[in-house]
């Protein structure tokens, strides 16, 4: 998992713009002398494999965390310009034209995904000073302000988790600090791949991660996903050189937020939920109700 930082992120979103501009000469090529593209162009799953789309997986949690509705539009219109492409090349290889319809469908694509990367360029500057740079997670302050944004739209509900890595001091003390920072990669990396579009997860401080789901049906979804990430952490401990292993577990506290409910209230909830986890041995999940 790549750290995030501004220049490198713009550097190398550069880089792959430019590999995908090269790709589109490939394609060119292809088309004005009627040969079949190579193979790796005319795969399903293109969009995965090019260099471009390499770096859009890379990078996936930092798209998210600037934008996560505009991230899934543009994973989608990449994918749809490879599909485009495909649909082209494989008539003209057999010396036949191609079909207009198609070609409409690769401009309105790769149009939109380049309007989608200048956004990207654009905000991550702002994004940058909100954004972890070891996980590419935002920051608590972010936390503050999407949960204020959620208020003023007036739906409250919201399920908060609390995590804190068990032992992480032991970990650093035994392995040495660069390998706790695999274990928090590792950590984000897990959850993250867990998580919907309305679930986020931001870094709240060392080794304590906050993730919010939004627009609840029912207070147990929340619990659900917080088992689903304790679990999948306990079950996928990070490998080390020697073949080795080291074990992860968090401890969760859940708080399902009250109409009208500060935010403050609900971290504190979920906190002490999450201490009381840990004093009944660790590696669990602990909803609480109200501090009484």
């Amino acid at each position: 998992m790549q750290t995030f930082d501004f220049q490198n992120f713009v550097s190398a979103l550069d880089t792959a713009q430019q590999a995908h501009f090269e790709w589109s000469q490939r394609i060119l090529r292809c088309a004005v002398l009627h040969t079949r593209p190579q193979e790796d162009m005319m795969r399903t799953n293109a969009h995965h494999i090019c260099l471009f789309g390499q770096f859009l997986d890379q990078h996936k949690i930092a798209f998210y965390t600037i934008n996560t509705d505009r991230a899934e539009q543009l994973f989608l219109v990449h994918k749809q310009m490879h599909d485009a492409i495909r649909s082209i090349a494989i008539p003209i290889s057999k010396g036949k034209p191609g079909n207009k319809v198609d070609l409409d469908e690769f401009e309105t694509s790769q149009a939109a995904m380049l309007d989608h990367l200048a956004y990207f360029k654009t905000n991550a500057i702002h994004q940058y000073t909100q954004i972890d740079s070891l996980t590419g997670l935002p920051l608590r302050q972010r936390l503050t302000q999407d949960f204020e944004a959620k208020k003023n739209r007036g739906n409250w509900a919201v399920g908060l988790m609390f995590m804190d890595v068990d032992h992480f001091k032991a970990i650093n003390d035994l392995y040495g600090h660069s390998m706790g920072d695999r274990v928090l990669q590792h950590l984000v990396k897990q959850t993250h791949s867990l998580l919907e579009p309305h679930q986020s997860m931001y870094r709240y401080g060392g080794e304590e991660f906050v993730v919010v789901s939004n627009d609840l049906v029912e207070s147990y979804d929340a619990l659900e996903l917080a088992e689903q990430i304790r679990a999948s952490l306990f079950n996928t401990p990070v490998e080390i050189e020697n073949g080795d292993t080291i074990p992860i577990s968090v401890t969760i506290g859940v708080a399902i937020a009250s109409e009208g409910e500060p935010l403050a209230n609900l971290i504190e909830r979920a906190d002490h939920a999450m201490y009381l986890g840990k004093k009944q041995g660790r590696n669990r999940v602990i909803h609480l109700e109200n501090l009484n």
